[in-house]
């Protein structure tokens, strides 16, 4: 497959994707939106409603990165990076788009696996990025961190629903105890994950997230302050994703991606 096809192919799955989408957030599909099933299955790690104003970013980013590949796909060191992203990339829509669908349908135990698929393929992307020297290079490690990142809090957030919809008892421990667990695990998690990658926009929406949970927790959230142990564990871990975030820029020499070594 030629590599200005591969690249133009890209922004068509990125436009149907966004399509899919726009019409499960209106509630098109099966008459439920994502918040809708979402509320439904709400758990106390679920970020505030505000908190998914990221996905416009997200979008406005990878919009941003496809148009640049398709303007610059004859320059050796694109068409080598779009032959090297553009599968993991349509694992990451095809996986979007069902679980918009399964999401939509309430089938939570299929949407789980299908978020996790969908995580693990823009890691699997993101492991193939190099070194951001361009302008629109960057705009590559930036726009696939942090969709790559979003995607570990929405997968964890995801589990947390199909226990709920399947009546977990959680061995006996309070829910509020097994939320201070996901959100440290989450954190272990995504440590692994870095240790990997060393992108260091992936853990920006994850404090991102950690705050809107911080928001649902604190006086005048959702919860009115009921859980305090969960209210400070998500903003302490919040500042601390930042805090690898910057460690990470200045190990990569003040870059989003490991810079080569002279």
């Amino acid at each position: 497959m030629r590599t200005k096809f591969k690249s133009w192919f890209n922004l068509g799955l990125y436009a149907l994707t966004l399509v899919v989408n726009t019409l499960g957030a209106m509630g098109y599909i099966n008459g439920r939106s994502q918040k809708a099933v979402s509320d439904a299955y709400a758990t106390l790690i679920t970020p505030g409603p505000s908190t998914f104003a990221i996905w416009g970013v997200i979008y406005a980013l990878l919009l941003i990165s496809l148009l640049y590949m398709i303007v610059t796909h004859r320059q050796a060191r694109t068409a080598k990076l779009i032959d090297t992203i553009s599968v993991p990339f349509w694992v990451s829509c095809a996986a979007n788009i069902l679980w918009i669908i399964t999401f939509s349908y309430e089938w939570i135990g299929i949407s789980t696996l299908l978020i996790a698929v969908y995580a693990v393929s823009l890691a699997v992307l993101n492991g193939r990025l190099k070194t951001p020297d361009g302008l629109g290079q960057k705009v590559n490690a930036l726009a696939f961190g942090i969709y790559n990142g979003w995607l570990i809090i929405a997968t964890v957030v995801n589990v947390s629903a199909y226990l709920v919809k399947v009546k977990w008892n959680g061995f006996g421990l309070g829910a509020d105890v097994w939320a201070l667990v996901i959100l440290i695990v989450a954190l272990l998690l995504t440590g692994l994950i870095q240790l990997r990658l060393r992108n260091a926009a992936l853990t920006l929406p994850l404090a991102w997230a950690y705050l809107g949970i911080w928001q649902q927790h604190q006086a005048q959230g959702l919860y009115a302050g009921q859980y305090p142990a969960i209210m400070t564990a998500s903003l302490v871990i919040g500042i601390l994703y930042v805090l690898i975030a910057v460690f990470v820029f200045v190990q990569n020499r003040f870059c989003l991606l490991p810079r080569p070594k002279a």
